[in-house]
């Protein structure tokens, strides 16, 4: 299964990176591959919790819906895709995982993707460029987070 793993350094505390990145009315604010974010299941957010994304990946549009497998309030988080539609780039069953440790500036956050390429012909793309163009996709996201949180941006809900 292909690997994308980024990190980034916040100078914010890690209360409100974490606050900030669960935040789904703000995701689409700084996450240049997320167009929408739906929660599925009633509140809280919590391990179980079923949630649905609204998608690009290079000129595709397509939905997704995963699973929070891990929650864990100020360490980290991991969604599992349980359903792709034929457009994604991706298939089920790709993790996304995201986790937050306290450094003597703020906040080191670590964007791990681990995912299936949907079919053969998508693992020939995946090969040829969509990889990187999904590396650097989720390195922009991660300056665009940062810029925010470091402007004094903070989570609108809990």
């Amino acid at each position: 299964m292909p690997r994308i793993e980024e990190q980034i350094d916040i100078n914010a505390a890690r209360a409100d990176v974490f606050r900030f990145c669960h935040d789904f009315t703000n995701r689409p604010e700084w996450d240049e591959q997320v167009l929408g974010v739906e929660l599925i299941t009633p509140k809280p957010v919590r391990q179980g919790t079923l949630l649905r994304f609204d998608s690009k990946s290079g000129n595709s549009i397509f939905s997704w819906e995963a699973e929070y497998t891990h929650y864990q309030m100020l360490q980290g988080s991991t969604l599992k895709a349980i359903d792709t539609a034929s457009a994604s780039p991706f298939a089920r069953g790709s993790v996304m995982t995201w986790e937050f440790d306290s450094t003597g500036s703020g906040t080191r956050m670590t964007w791990v993707w681990d995912y299936k390429p949907r079919g053969f012909i998508a693992s020939i793309v995946d090969v040829l460029g969509r990889r990187s163009a999904t590396h650097r996709a989720i390195k922009r996201s991660m300056q665009n987070l940062k810029s925010l949180v470091e402007a004094g941006r903070r989570a609108s809900i809990n």
